[in-house]
């Protein structure tokens, strides 16, 4: 799975963007969003995401100088970018060129262009990974299985933390329609919550609880294209037990209640998908 950071200022946007796009069928998985460029900047270095989704126009630093800064810390290292616009200044596009930008997007975003352009950064990012793998088994066979085993797990070494992590995100994904907490996940790692937290933001940028209800927010959009079912059996089978603070947290989420999302059509894509994340 290629790994994205989403950074954009706009909540509405970037809810909409992390909420209902098709991940996973694109060979993507979201890591992390930051609303602005300085979140950004410590998210990608602490994530290394293959892919940046961001916006240029942001309070403080912006998305252009959050690539500049990215430049500098990790050089050849830096994440294949595509950028958010609704500036089609002729020298923000050639600054962005030099900094290794790769496609652009224009607000108000278009489903079927982003779709287009975030697939096919997909392939280019897989064929890249793919190269790299297959030269790096023709040096040292050994030396391949590691590094196939670092990028599975997403950092530069095997470690307990990544392990904890691992394990605490599978754990949301099979029971996140119990009433679960960080609390239960910890005694079954048999580590202290407190430090579980600590790992758990560290590694992904979420707090637990932030995962948790991101992954609960995800499977609700998806079950809302199905209207054969009810408002309160969405928010059931999404992970919530109260419909209306269901309804209350959607709304803070996507600006519009559920069932005026189902009504209006709302979202980049409208048609189904298998997994949100």
């Amino acid at each position: 799975m290629i790994k994205v950071v989403l950074v954009e200022d706009e909540d509405l946007v970037r809810r909409e963007i992390a909420l209902t796009t098709p991940w996973s069928e694109m060979g993507c998985t979201l890591i992390g969003e930051a609303s602005n460029g300085l979140e950004g900047l410590e998210l990608i270095e602490k994530t290394r995401p293959h892919l940046v989704i961001t916006d240029i126009r942001m309070p403080g630093l912006d998305g252009l100088a959050m690539l500049e800064e990215l430049e500098k810390k990790m050089g050849t290292g830096q994440p294949y970018t595509i950028l958010l616009t609704g500036h089609s200044d002729f020298e923000y596009a050639r600054k962005g060129i030099r900094l290794g930008v790769k496609d652009y997007l224009l607000k108000p975003i278009d489903d079927s262009e982003f779709h287009r352009i975030l697939s096919k950064a997909s392939r280019e990012l897989e064929e890249i990974r793919d190269s790299r793998e297959k030269g790096q088994q023709l040096i040292d066979s050994e030396e391949n299985t590691i590094a196939r085993f670092r990028e599975y797990v997403g950092t530069e070494g095997n470690d307990s933390k990544e392990e904890y992590v691992r394990l605490s995100v599978q754990y949301i994904k099979d029971r996140y329609r119990d009433d679960i907490s960080m609390i239960h996940v910890a005694d079954k790692l048999g580590i202290s919550q407190g430090y579980l937290s600590r790992v758990f933001k560290e590694r992904t940028g979420y707090t637990f609880l932030e995962y948790l209800t991101c992954f609960r927010m995800r499977k609700a959009v998806l079950l809302l294209q199905d209207r054969t079912l009810r408002i309160n059996e969405v928010a059931y089978m999404s992970g919530f037990q109260d419909n209306g603070y269901f309804t209350q947290l959607f709304k803070k989420y996507l600006g519009m209640t559920p069932g005026q999302y189902r009504k209006s059509g709302t979202g980049l894509f409208r048609n189904g998908f298998d997994d949100p994340c």
